[in-house]
């Protein structure tokens, strides 16, 4: 029986096979939209040399008179854009769900479920990642999303986690607390109804699969939730932060500024290395 088993993925090959997954889902809107944009260039390029063509070598009626391209070779080049452009996105869409059934399948092979990827709890789950989803379900409105982010991460409105200012940042103390705090209420909540799935179409729109660690990764998160933090402060306090002295309570305004400057400071260093 012991060698019928599956073998169990390690965290940083769970980490990676999440990561493929999550990778695969690609939102098609905006594939379909570069599409779109394709097919626009391309007609504009086989248009233009069509016009070149008939100019140079088409019959001429009048002395000097510019050449119409006929119908049928303008409808044709349109064709011929539309057609190019939709092949290339159902290349893209099939070799899309083949890589997620690949990584859906290492996923099997490891005894996970590669549809809901809080079942064994949160541990693939970056901490800058999750403040990010926590910050996410604090600032939605979406009934049904706040819903789905408490169902499958164990967010509820009444722990410990508050946005403006933050009171959590990675790799704390108060960090680990508010994983236990969160994996307890996602006991909970798997004991009452199953983990909603996160199918291919559902992670394309709302990214909630984990993803790997990378310096570069992690900073984008933080931006996320620090940006948060900033935009919910300066509602509430004013969007003119050198009166926050005035406007800010006392005991958070040294985390308001903290939070100010460090979204700052984030900006800085992803600018720095996409530059």
């Amino acid at each position: 029986m012991q060698g019928l088993q599956r073998p169990s993925l390690e965290v940083g090959d769970e980490r990676v096979a999440w990561e493929g997954l999550a990778s695969s889902c690609a939102s098609p809107a905006r594939r379909l939209a570069a599409t779109g944009g394709l097919a626009i260039l391309l007609f504009m390029l086989i248009s233009t040399a069509l016009d070149l063509y008939y100019n140079a070598f088409g019959v001429r009626y009048a002395l000097g008179g510019i050449v119409a391209v006929p119908y049928r070779a303008f409808y044709t080049s349109l064709a011929v854009s539309v057609t190019v452009a939709l092949c290339g996105y159902g290349v893209w869409l099939v070799r899309s769900l083949r890589s997620y059934s690949s990584f859906a399948g290492i996923l099997r092979d490891g005894g996970l479920d590669p549809r809901r990827p809080t079942r064994r709890g949160l541990r693939v789950y970056s901490d800058e990642q999750l403040l990010a989803l926590r910050s996410r379900y604090e600032r939605s409105r979406d009934p049904r999303f706040r819903r789905l982010l408490e169902r499958t991460f164990g967010f509820h409105p009444d722990d410990s986690f508050s946005l403006a200012p933050l009171n959590v940042r990675p790799a704390t103390f108060e960090m680990s607390a508010l994983r236990v705090e969160w994996e307890a209420a996602l006991i909970l909540e798997q004991g009452r109804d199953p983990l909603p799935e996160i199918t291919w179409w559902m992670e394309s729109r709302l990214h909630l699969m984990p993803r790997q660690a990378g310096k570069t990764q992690r900073l984008i998160y933080a931006l996320r939730y620090t940006t948060d933090s900033v935009q919910e402060l300066k509602r509430r306090y004013g969007y003119r932060t050198e009166r926050w002295p005035q406007t800010v309570p006392e005991g958070k305004l040294f985390d308001a500024l903290r939070d100010f400057e460090e979204a700052r400071r984030i900006r800085a260093a992803l600018s720095r290395k996409r530059s």
